[in-house]
């Protein structure tokens, strides 16, 4: 994208703004993995730096994973760069769980876990088990999981990753 593509806005809100917000709706404690920023979204947000820092979304996912409180049951995660996060969080929040979790599917068959709904003790025992989370995929870290996978559509799974898709979003 060659931008932080969370501090891109929508509607006047940051990205990182409008995944914050919509997982305070459904969460009762939003942690964020990111380096450090001013955005106003994140007061009374707990934001952790993956590690090693800028080692890609499954190192972040691996710090929140970490940061989640103990007794914790069950988290949502988001992508931060969802075009409209709270359709994703109100796909989740009912979902049956499957033994791990509930994860959208995308138009085109793809499991979207960075927009998914997880069993606590199931990310802690994949994040635990890998040799590194270092540049992993997201999809490979989670490959143990057993999780749902529930059909979404593209107006719902759809993220912003290229300039192309920030304009057909009318994201600035």
């Amino acid at each position: 994208m060659g931008t932080d593509k969370l501090a891109l806005t929508l509607e006047g809100e940051t990205l990182l703004g409008r995944a914050v917000r919509a997982a305070a709706a459904w969460a009762e404690r939003v942690v964020v993995a990111s380096p450090e920023r001013s955005d106003p979204a994140l007061a009374g947000v707990t934001v952790v730096l993956e590690d090693p820092p800028l080692g890609g979304p499954a190192a972040g996912l691996a710090a929140a994973v970490t940061a989640l409180p103990e007794g914790a049951v069950e988290t949502l995660v988001l992508a931060g760069d969802l075009a409209d996060p709270w359709a994703v969080v109100a796909a989740l929040a009912d979902a049956d769980l499957g033994d791990d979790g509930v994860v959208l599917v995308d138009d085109e068959g793809w499991p979207q876990y960075l927009a998914g709904r997880y069993r606590v003790a199931a990310l802690r025992r994949v994040v635990e088990a890998a040799p590194t989370v270092r540049d992993v995929a997201v999809r490979r870290l989670l490959a143990p999981l057993v999780v749902r996978r529930l059909p979404a559509s593209s107006e719902v799974t759809r993220d912003i990753d290229t300039p192309e898709q920030a304009r057909a979003a009318r994201v600035e």
